[in-house]
């Protein structure tokens, strides 16, 4: 009796030596699969971890078909799990935060986004399918043609460029009625000073699809006032804007509203002192008491570069 077990011992410990991932498999290192649940809806996801040395290394799925999230400074506590991003929307540049709690082959936890001020989860549920660590992420990339494979891959290592879950508003005059402070940073341009800071009154008209906007603020160069007024169909999503500057300038513009997270304007151009200037502006509907906006500017039919960016925070919003 005692000989077999001796001869067992001895065939276990071969195998051991033979197949060291037998001995002791890591419990993160691998390709894990499972589910994003956002504001948007549900979407499947993959993570691959992979063992280098005493650290790890990782990357995401993105909601953007065909690039990919690089994780960072993944760390592993017991059976909790943490790792960081960075990344760049069209929205600008955000860090995610992600914690997991192990279970085992699953692993539930969040990530963390903070967008304007506000931050917001999404949850995320994933179980290892295998320890491969050199498969891609997209499970069809695969049968893609070899040239758009590499198409793809020089795209997610140019940049890392991808849509980051948001939470939704109704598109609706009501929106913007009340009270909002908002501090802008930029270049002075003959439309403007910058940069500004001051508060925008939106006032809803009788007619229900309608709101006058006082604006009262200040720069470097002192005190100033602007006013406006703001239409909205709700069928068709689309916003008219008519803009009377502090400079005397008149903007008049469309706003595309079909997207409940963005405002996209098409501004006609006008001519200050002897040049011609095209504004393009876009409005990103962050959450109930706060949006964003980003302006680029277009002189005399030049390249459009950056102007500014805004951010509006609902008056005595917690």
């Amino acid at each position: 009796m005692r000989r077999s077990f001796i001869v067992l011992g001895a065939i276990l410990l071969i195998q051991l030596l033979a197949f060291p991932g037998l001995a002791q498999q890591d419990k993160l290192a691998g390709r894990w699969e499972g589910k994003v649940q956002s504001p948007q809806g549900e979407t499947p996801t993959t993570v691959i971890f992979k063992k280098e040395g005493d650290n790890y290394t990782g990357k995401t799925t993105s909601m953007r078909q065909g690039l990919e999230i690089q994780l960072k400074e993944i760390k592993i506590d017991g059976d909790k799990v943490t790792a960081k991003a960075d990344i760049e929307t069209a929205q600008g540049s955000f860090n995610i935060k992600y914690s997991f709690t192990l279970a085992g082959e699953a692993m539930k936890g969040e990530g963390a986004v903070d967008v304007g001020g506000q931050s917001f989860t999404f949850d995320i549920e994933l179980k290892r399918v295998s320890t491969d660590t050199t498969g891609p992420l997209d499970s069809q990339s695969q049968s893609r043609p070899a040239g758009q494979q590499g198409q793809q891959g020089q795209q997610g290592q140019q940049r890392q460029r991808v849509d980051v879950p948001q939470p939704q508003q109704k598109q609706s005059i009501d929106y913007f009625a009340g009270q909002w402070s908002f501090k802008y940073i930029g270049r002075e341009s003959a439309l403007w000073p910058a940069p500004r800071e001051g508060v925008a009154t939106f006032t809803k008209r009788a007619d229900g699809k309608s709101v006058d906007v006082v604006i009262e603020g200040k720069s470097d160069a002192g005190a100033y006032k602007e006013t406006s007024v703001i239409t909205f169909d709700e069928a068709s999503k689309m916003m008219t804007f008519s803009e009377k500057l502090a400079s005397g300038v008149v903007l008049n513009s469309k706003g595309d509203w079909t997207s409940p997270i963005s405002i996209r304007f098409t501004i006609d151009p006008v001519k200050v002192k002897g040049q011609t200037l095209l504004v393009r502006r876009i409005i990103n509907v962050v959450a109930a008491h706060s949006f964003t906006v980003a302006e680029e500017l277009s002189e005399n039919g030049g390249p459009s570069v950056r102007l500014g960016s805004a951010i509006f925070t609902r008056v005595g919003a917690k």
